[in-house]
C-alpha cells in the first residue's frame, strides 16, 4: 500500500554541467569541456509535505522515487548573452527518461536526440564578456507527465497559460495529471564549475488535484475475477463524481461538481479553473494490489468541492450492477485532521483518498403465518340431520423447523430454492446455518416463497414449466405433512410500485420486489383445508335415536389429489373426483376430521349447486348397513345470511365443523368453522 496512498510530486535533479578544459578536474561522468552539452538526471519525489488525505495516512520511507522510463520531458531554458543581438536566447527541447538503477534508485537519466541537445556555449558561458549574464543564470521550466512517452505539447505563448482538460471519460485518467516544474525559473540555477556534489534539482509539483478511490470487494463478490484479493468483481465497477442521490440525477448538470478546465501556468506552477463543472468517471489504475481490489483515481482542478456537508453524495460506484453511495463524512473528517482546507474544497498537489469496502447488500426478511380463518355459523337444517361441535389444530413450531426459501425473478416460473433456514418456537427466523443470499444487482426484482416442511418436493410441469407441490387428502395430523402444510409469500397489494427511485416504477405485485435494505415479510398460510364431522343423535332409548358405533362418513364426489402452486399459492385439483372417507377422531364423540385439497364444493346436482353432500353409513349390530346422504347448505356467518364461502369453495387455511345429528327420521344440522393454531415470527431477519 505504501506509495499507492500518496500523491506523488515529483522531482527532476536537473544537472547544467559545464567542465574544466581538461578531464583531471572531475570524475570522468562528468568531463565536459565549456562547450560542451547540458546534461540532465530525472528523479521524484513524494509528498514532502505529506500531502495525501486519508485518515491514518502513511509516510514514504524515501522522498524521491524514480519516473517511469520512457517519460517524455520537455524543458525551457532561457539566459542571456551580452552583446549578442538579440541578447534573450530561450531554448526549447525534448529528452525522455531511463530507467533507474539500482545503485540510483531514484533518479533517472535523460537521453537526448542529437537534434535535441542544448549546449552551454549556446548561452555564451564560455564568453568572457558575457560574465555577468553567467552569474545570473539560466532560468529553466519543465513539463511532463509521468509515464507519457508524448511530451504535452506546449507552444511558445503558453508556458504561462497552457489551456489544460482533465480526463472525464475514465480512460488513461492519468494522462491528465500534468506536472510543472518552476523552481529554477524562480531561483535559477547559476553556473559553477560542474562537480557531483553541485547537480540542482528541477523538482516538479501537481498544479491539479487527485481523488483516490480504494475500492475493496467484501461479503456476496464470490464469483469474479478482477482484482487479486479474496472477494473479486465481475467486471471493473464504475465510479463516477456526483453530487446526485439517484442513478437518473447523474444526468441532470445540477449535480456536477467536479472543476475539469482551465489554464496551468508553467512559469507560475499553478492551476486555475474556469469554473466548468462535468460529471467525471475515475479510472482505474491498479487491479494488482493484494489489499485493495481496484484502485479508482481522478485529476481535478483545484477547488472542486466534495461535499457541502458530511452526507452529500460526492460518487455513485456500481460494483457488479449493485449500487453504493459515497457520501462525504468520511473524507471530511481526514480533511479536519489535516487542516488548510476552505469549504472542504481541494488543493493543489493534495490526493483525497476515499476507501470503501463493498458488500452485497444481503436479502432481509421476517416472517410470519396467518391464522386459520374463524368464521361460526348458525345452525342449518337440511334434510338429514348433521351435528357440528368445534374442533381445531394445536401445530405451531416447537424449535428449529427449516423451510425452503425460494426465489425467481418471474412469477410463474423458475423457483429455486436457494436457502433453508429455521424458524424457532417463538417465531423468530434463524438464518445462520444456511446460505447468505444478496441481490444480484441494484436492478433485481424478486418473488419469493417460503415453504413447510422444508422436505416437501417442489414439482416443475414439462408444459408450462408451472411450479408446485403435491398434496392429497388424508388424516389431519397437526405435525405432519400436509396438515402442517404452510406457504408464505410477501402479500403486495396491486399496483404497489418498486421503492427504488433508481430505475423504472414498476408494480412490485406482478414484477417483483427490487433490491432493498429494508425487511421483506413473509406471510405464511396454511395451504390445506380441514373439514371435519360430529355426529350426534337422540337420546339412546328414543324411538328415532340411531346407534352411532359403527359408522363410516365419506365426502361424496371431491377431488382427492392437486397441486399447490408457487406462482399465487392458489390450489389446482388433480385425478377425478370420487369418495372420501373422513378419518374417524375421537370414537366417542364421534368426530371425524382430515385435511382436504382445496377446491370447489362437491355438490349434488339435484339441489341446483346449492348443497353439498354426505354420505353416512351405519353398520347395525346384526350387519346390515343404513345409508343416510346429508346435503348441507353453504355454511352462513353466524348470526348473518353471508355464506362463508360465497365462491362455493373448501379454501386454504379454513376449518370447516359441519355438526350433523341423525336420526331415523332426518338429519339436522349446524356448521362451524375455526382455526389451526399458528404462531408469527415477527422480528426482522438478516442473511
Amino acid at each position: 500500500m505504501t506509495g499507492k496512498n500518496f500523491i506523488y510530486t515529483l522531482m527532476t535533479s536537473f544537472v547544467l554541467v559545464l567542465g574544466a578544459c581538461t578531464s583531471e578536474d572531475v570524475s570522468d561522468s562528468f568531463d565536459r569541456t565549456a562547450d560542451g552539452t547540458i546534461d540532465f538526471n530525472v528523479g521524484v519525489e513524494a509528498s514532502p509535505v505529506n500531502r495525501t488525505i486519508t485518515r491514518g495516512g502513511e509516510s514514504s520511507a524515501s522522498k524521491y522515487y524514480a519516473m517511469k522510463a520512457g517519460t517524455q520531458v520537455r524543458l525551457k531554458v532561457d539566459g542571456t548573452w551580452a552583446g549578442k543581438d538579440p541578447e534573450a536566447i530561450s531554448k526549447k527541447t525534448t529528452c525522455t527518461t531511463i530507467a533507474a538503477t539500482d545503485a540510483a534508485p531514484t533518479i533517472n537519466a535523460l537521453s537526448f536526440t542529437e537534434n535535441e541537445m542544448l549546449y552551454w556555449d549556446d548561452y555564451g558561458t564560455g564568453d568572457p564578456n558575457n560574465k555577468t549574464n553567467t552569474d545570473n543564470g539560466l532560468k529553466v521550466l519543465g513539463v511532463a507527465v509521468d509515464g507519457m512517452a508524448e511530451v504535452p505539447a506546449v507552444k511558445d505563448t503558453e508556458w504561462e497559460r497552457l489551456t489544460w482538460p482533465v480526463i472525464t471519460d475514465g480512460k488513461d485518467v492519468l494522462n491528465g495529471d500534468i506536472i510543472v516544474s518552476n523552481n529554477l525559473y524562480t531561483d535559477p540555477y547559476k553556473f559553477v564549475k560542474p562537480t557531483k556534489e553541485n547537480v540542482r534539482n528541477m523538482i516538479f509539483v501537481h498544479p491539479l488535484s487527485k481523488i483516490t478511490f480504494n475500492l475493496k470487494a467484501a461479503d456476496g463478490f464470490t464469483k469474479g475475477t478482477v482484482g487479486a484479493t479474496k472477494y473479486k468483481f465481475e467486471k471493473d465497477p464504475t465510479v463516477t463524481l456526483t453530487n446526485a442521490n439517484t442513478l437518473a440525477g447523474i444526468s441532470n448538470p445540477d449535480h456536477n461538481y467536479a472543476l475539469t478546465k482551465g489554464k496551468v501556468s508553467i512559469a507560475r506552477a499553478v492551476a486555475e479553473s474556469d469554473g466548468t463543472k462535468e460529471t467525471l468517471i475515475a479510472g482505474t489504475t491498479s487491479t494488482t494490489d493484494e489489499d485493495i481490489t481496484v484502485i479508482k483515481q481522478a485529476v481535478v482542478y483545484p477547488g472542486t468541492q466534495l461535499g457541502a456537508t458530511a452526507d452529500t453524495v460526492i460518487a455513485i460506484v456500481n460494483a457488479d450492477d449493485n449500487i453504493y453511495y459515497i457520501r462525504a463524512k468520511e473524507i471530511h473528517d481526514a480533511i479536519d485532521d489535516k487542516g488548510g482546507h476552505t469549504d472542504y474544497k481541494t488543493l493543489a498537489g493534495y490526493n483525497y483518498i476515499i476507501n470503501v469496502t463493498i458488500k452485497k447488500t444481503g436479502i432481509v426478511l421476517t416472517a410470519t403465518v396467518e391464522k386459520w380463518v374463524d368464521v361460526n355459523s348458525d345452525e342449518v337444517h337440511p334434510v338429514i340431520n348433521v351435528n357440528t361441535t368445534v374442533g381445531g389444530g394445536s401445530y405451531k413450531p416447537t424449535g428449529a423447523n427449516m423451510f425452503a426459501f425460494y426465489r425467481s425473478e418471474a412469477i410463474d416460473k423458475g423457483y429455486t430454492n436457494d436457502a433453508t433456514p429455521e424458524m424457532e418456537a417463538d417465531g423468530t427466523v434463524n438464518w445462520n446455518n444456511t446460505t447468505t443470499l444478496y441481490w444480484t444487482s441494484h436492478y433485481q426484482h424478486y418473488h419469493f416463497r417460503g415453504i413447510y416442511p422444508a422436505t416437501r418436493t417442489v414439482v416443475e410441469d414439462a408444459t408450462d414449466q408451472t411450479q408446485y407441490v403435491e398434496v392429497a387428502n388424508g388424516d389431519y395430523d397437526a405435525a405432519t405433512f400436509p396438515s402442517n402444510f404452510v406457504m408464505g409469500m410477501p402479500e403486495i397489494a396491486a399496483g404497489t410500485l418498486c421503492g427504488n427511485p433508481d430505475h423504472t416504477q414498476v408494480d412490485m405485485s406482478i414484477h417483483g420486489i427490487c433490491a432493498r435494505e429494508a425487511a421483506i415479510n413473509l406471510n405464511f398460510r396454511y395451504m390445506m383445508s380441514q373439514v371435519e364431522v360430529v355426529l350426534s343423535s337422540s337420546a339412546e332409548g328414543a324411538h328415532d335415536h340411531v346407534d352411532l358405533s359403527n359408522v363410516k362418513v365419506e365426502l361424496v364426489n371431491v377431488y382427492n389429489t392437486g397441486h399447490i402452486l408457487l406462482k399465487d399459492r392458489s390450489a389446482v385439483v388433480t385425478g377425478t373426483a370420487t369418495d372420501f372417507t373422513l378419518p374417524q377422531i375421537d370414537d366417542a364423540k364421534h368426530q371425524y376430521l382430515g385435511v382436504i385439497v382445496p377446491q370447489a364444493l362437491p355438490y349434488t346436482t339435484a339441489g341446483a349447486a346449492t348443497n353439498l353432500r354426505f354420505r353416512i353409513t351405519v353398520t347395525n349390530s346384526d350387519s346390515t348397513k343404513d345409508i343416510y346422504y346429508a346435503d348441507v347448505e353453504p355454511i352462513l356467518k353466524k348470526g348473518t345470511t353471508e355464506k362463508v364461502a360465497p365462491k362455493g369453495k373448501w379454501e386454504s387455511g379454513i376449518h370447516y365443523v359441519y355438526n350433523l345429528k341423525v336420526t331415523k327420521t332426518e338429519i339436522k344440522s349446524t356448521a362451524s368453522l375455526t382455526d389451526w393454531q399458528t404462531e408469527d415470527a415477527e422480528e426482522e431477519v438478516w442473511f
